[in-house]
């Protein structure tokens, strides 16, 4: 009974250990300094990123939900540039932002258990303006 209830623990860790994540971070404080050129005035700097496993590099197992960022989702490819700009875009909005500067992405794969099993990160950070 104790080896079954240890296994069963150490299964529980090993799932939670093996969930995406999405997260989407804001920076407002710009110390008076405006965009180089001239226009609007930044709103804030926008940081969106996503990761997840996936088989094959293309099948996505679990990943961070771009919908809800903080919570994975199952068998979506989320961790592409697409939602995650989605993503960095519905949160600029949010605080007021109409406008962009230096719209950034950034992509990486990475093989866990070579040619099978890889970790898939996209971030994507720029400022909003208004």
């Amino acid at each position: 009974m104790a080896t079954r209830m240890i296994m069963l623990g150490l299964n529980v860790a090993l799932a939670a250990a093996l969930v995406g994540c999405a997260s989407v971070d804001t920076a407002t404080k710009f110390n008076d300094l405006n965009l180089i050129t001239p226009g609007p005035k930044p709103v804030a700097h926008v940081n969106g990123s996503c990761w997840g496993f996936y088989v094959l590099n293309f099948i996505p197992i679990v990943s961070g939900s771009t919908d809800s960022p903080g919570w994975p989702t199952i068998f979506s490819d989320t961790a592409a540039v697409e939602p995650v700009v989605d993503m960095t875009t519905r949160k600029a909005r949010q605080m007021g932002a109409s406008s962009f500067r230096d719209l950034h992405s950034h992509k990486v794969s990475i093989p866990i258990v070579p040619l099978f099993i890889w970790i898939k990160s996209c971030e994507v950070s720029a400022t909003g303006a208004r």
